[in-house]
């Protein structure tokens, strides 16, 4: 495996302050507990409850495929899974993950278990994704740019929240919270369960 994205945009650096990266004393220990890699034509990204955190899975038997968010890697690069939530900072408080690789970054928050309940409900979910996303993305930003790193401008970065299919969508509502986001963040959030790699 080549870790040369992660050393490039400095995780380990960035985060010195944090106990989990000073385990970090070689490029394997990356994948100890931080990170897990893959290179399959096809990724899928579970937020397993029984684990505390995501993980890669090969498939979606038994589990359904709209509590998962789907990778296609046809060049079957090296995608890196960053456990975020309940590995990295505390539950709940920042967004689930993140998937890098050599040419992008996405941060993914799922709302799966948000099914379709009352029109406040699903407002709140909506905005609570997006604090969360805008959270990580913001710190990340700030503790790679504290060790002389511009994240976005070594490596495309944009955000996914998953929600259950059963949430009516809200394209206005969709429309308003992405704008803020990226006035915000200057990151793209997008509403979906599936990205290309380039």
């Amino acid at each position: 495996m080549d870790f040369e994205v992660l050393n490039r945009i400095r995780l380990k650096e960035a985060y010195a302050d944090m106990a989990v990266f000073n385990r970090v004393t070689k490029d394997a220990d990356w994948l100890d507990s931080l990170f897990e890699c893959e290179t399959r034509g096809r990724e899928f990204i579970y937020d397993d409850s029984t684990i505390g955190h995501v993980v890669f899975v090969e498939d979606t038997n038994g589990l359904g495929r709209d509590k998962v968010f789907e990778v296609v890697n046809k060049n079957h690069k090296e995608v890196y899974l960053w456990h975020i939530d309940g590995v990295v900072y505390k539950k709940t408080s920042k967004c689930d993950c993140a998937i890098i690789t050599s040419d992008e970054m996405a941060f993914i928050e799922f709302k799966t278990n948000a099914s379709n309940n009352t029109e406040d409900t699903i407002i709140d979910n909506y905005h609570k994704a997006r604090e969360q996303l805008q959270q990580i993305v913001l710190d990340v930003k700030n503790r790679c740019e504290r060790v002389g790193v511009n994240l976005v401008s070594i490596i495309p970065v944009e955000a996914h929240a998953v929600f259950n299919p059963t949430v009516p969508s809200d394209n206005a509502m969709e429309k308003s919270i992405a704008a803020k986001f990226i006035m915000n963040t200057g990151v793209k959030l997008k509403f979906d369960n599936k990205m290309n790699l380039m």
